[in-house]
């Protein structure tokens, strides 16, 4: 079957569960191809001369540009500000804004408003025997980072 310029013709009737309607037509157009642009070429530039030198000098020529000073960017200044890690549940590495040294921070775990909560609310439940288990776990109680150098808190979590 070879394929023609047209396609091929289409019943203008369908049936479809004994129900018959006229079916849309449906006009096929050619699209145009598309268009290359094509821009012109620039034209050469021209240049003022004086007497002594010719009247059309091209954009090619040489011409003396002024010299350019090359200028080094400045260095970061050396009391740069630090913004320090977000001290959490785990040790940080940090600068120690006492020592003036990088160090990761000791943690210490100390009995905080959370332990004190949990022991008072499981008091009033009537738990006698498990108020004493939030003093146990270190989920529960404050973190103390401290430097190991100069052996000061640098920053205290705490849970509450």
């Amino acid at each position: 079957m070879e394929k023609g310029q047209f396609p091929p013709p289409y019943a203008s009737q369908v049936v479809q569960n004994n129900i018959s309607y006229q079916a849309p037509q449906v006009a096929f157009q050619n699209q145009p191809a598309p268009m290359a642009t094509v821009y012109p070429a620039p034209a050469p530039q021209m240049q003022f001369t004086t007497a002594a030198q010719p009247a059309f000098v091209p954009a090619t020529a040489p011409m003396a540009q002024p010299a350019i000073q090359m200028v080094p960017a400045p260095a970061p200044a050396p009391d740069a500000v630090i913004i320090p890690a977000r001290m959490t549940t785990v040790a940080g590495r940090m600068k120690c804004q006492y020592c003036q040294k990088e160090v990761v921070t000791e943690m210490k775990y100390v009995n905080g408003m959370m332990v004190w909560a949990i022991c008072a609310s499981l008091g009033f439940l009537g738990i006698w025997p498990c108020c004493l288990i939030p003093f146990c776990v270190d989920g529960c109680k404050d973190v103390e980072h401290s430097c190991p150098h100069c052996k000061t808190i640098i920053h205290v979590h705490k849970r509450m």
